[in-house]
């Protein structure tokens, strides 16, 4: 993927970075797979993986220290709120679990 006329390597500059809401600059989960489309000459980035969901490459603004994207639709929490619940919350000193 090239923005701004650079090269990016998606092991330097994608993958483990932040996602977060370009317009409410919620954080939003960790970058963890590229999806490449090899039919391109040369290959580009497609798609960024977050969780169980797929960020097309359109939705990508801008890629700095974090990964700008719309949102758009993506449900990019549910996972955390599971671990929330069902985890987190039962940890003693955690807020809602016993002591």
């Amino acid at each position: 993927m090239t923005m701004a006329g650079k090269v990016l390597h998606a092991q330097l500059h994608l993958l483990d970075r932040q996602l977060i809401d370009q317009s409410t600059g919620e954080l939003l989960g960790k970058v963890d797979d590229v999806e490449l489309d090899l039919a391109a000459d040369p290959p580009v980035v497609s798609a960024l993986i977050a969780g169980r969901e797929r960020i097309p490459a359109v939705q990508v603004m801008e890629i700095d220290t974090a990964v700008k994207i719309v949102r758009g639709d993506l449900d990019l929490t549910r996972g955390d709120d599971w671990v929330e619940r069902h985890i987190i919350d039962k940890i003693p000193g955690a807020g809602h679990a016993p002591e």
